[in-house]
């Protein structure tokens, strides 16, 4: 008979719960709850009763790091989820890989979160042994919209355009180059810093040129309304973008010629696959007041994929492991994680990156996404 819990352990969480990204935090906060009720319902791990500690980072990064200073210093967490967004990500990291805390976000795509700052021209470098994620990266994503432009869309002109934080600006990098590298031209590079609400100017310059889409690497805030002054002026090329856009906070600030724009996800279509159905009926049960989102199934994943480690760290350090101990325990065994989760095969390669290396394309047709590549892999396209 499995024991009654008698220890109580802590899966910290990170993520914007207020604020503009509130809409994706709130999803991944909520799914992260399913995971651990679950847990808790089945006595996955004997003798251990798990809790959920969310923080709100507000999609600022110096409160991701001060919310990673707090994780660090309660010994009952054993692993974090999170952050959303990979400039978090950045904050964030080194202070948990110091304290071996493990963290697996749901939701980062900066290469450089597992291959290091240099990996375009040194090559890849891990630099947190601690981070692992269960999307795939902005290398993935970036040139599965671009080389998807060029051979279905048959566009042959783009403006690319970032905000200045690190997601938006590797995203752009990633789709500029594989657009060029399959015959396309960028006519137009721009950048815009965030909270940027008057996009005059910019629209004036990108109408200018006449492109067959303009790529927008960013978040949603700006990328709708960006979207919305372009259609006014007149500009017909659909904008496209990576995860930051695929929402409906995009769709809502856009407006109604959003019809037709471009999102890629680091990650698939979760609507179609059966192992997602149990997930999604349980968090329509639940009432939520926002929709799980791109990335509630993978902050589900995520997750069980800590609680796992822990199941695992317990076998190795045995039912009197605490504290600094077992988080380090904790750590080593997510490496070793590999289950089939709501978002399909879920383990890690030697950088922490999902080897579930897909994306998807989804587009925006009569107000609302629609996913035309559910499942997406380079060598496709």
């Amino acid at each position: 008979m499995d024991s009654e819990p008698t220890t109580t352990f802590t899966i910290g969480l990170d993520a914007p719960l207020t604020g503009k990204l509130a809409d994706l935090g709130l999803g991944i906060k909520f799914s992260a709850e399913l995971a651990i009720a679950k847990a808790n319902a089945k006595n996955t791990v004997p003798g251990v009763r798990f809790v959920l500690d969310a923080k709100d980072d507000q999609a600022d990064e110096q409160i991701a790091r001060s919310n990673g200073e707090a994780f660090v210093a309660d010994p009952k967490v054993v692993g974090v989820v999170g952050p959303l967004t990979s400039s978090g990500a950045l904050a964030m990291a080194p202070v948990l890989a110091k304290a071996d805390l493990a963290e697996i976000s749901p939701s980062n795509t900066a290469p450089s979160l597992t291959w290091g700052a240099d990996y375009r021209t040194k090559g890849k470098t891990r630099p947190y042994p601690t981070y692992f994620r269960t999307v795939t990266t902005d290398a993935v994503q970036g040139p599965l919209l671009a080389r998807y432009a060029r051979s279905q869309l048959k566009a042959e002109r783009a403006v690319v355009v970032s905000d200045t934080k690190a997601y938006g600006s590797n995203l752009a990098a990633e789709f500029a180059t594989a657009f060029e590298e399959a015959g396309g031209k960028v006519q137009l590079r721009a950048t815009i810093e965030p909270a940027t609400t008057d996009f005059s100017k910019l629209v004036r310059q990108i109408a200018a040129v006449h492109p067959d889409i303009v790529y927008y690497g960013g978040e949603h805030p700006e990328g709708g309304p960006l979207s919305a002054q372009l259609k006014a002026a007149g500009v017909k090329a659909p904008v496209a973008g990576g995860d930051g856009l695929h929402t409906d906070g995009y769709i809502k600030a856009a407006g109604p010629g959003a019809d037709g724009d471009l999102a890629s996800n680091p990650g698939i279509s979760v609507e179609g696959l059966a192992s997602a159905f149990t997930f999604l009926d349980d968090y329509q049960k639940a009432a939520h007041p926002e929709a799980p989102g791109p990335f509630g199934p993978y902050a589900y994943d995520s997750t069980w994929a800590l609680i796992e480690a822990v199941a695992r760290a317990r076998q190795v350090k045995g039912e009197t492991g605490s504290g600094a101990e077992i988080r380090k325990a904790v750590a080593e065994a997510v490496p070793d994680v590999d289950f089939f989760g709501v978002t399909g095969d879920v383990s890690f390669d030697e950088y922490g990156d999902t080897r579930n290396q897909v994306a998807s394309i989804y587009q925006v047709q009569k107000g609302s996404w629609t996913a035309i590549v559910p499942i997406g892999r380079l060598r496709d396209l």
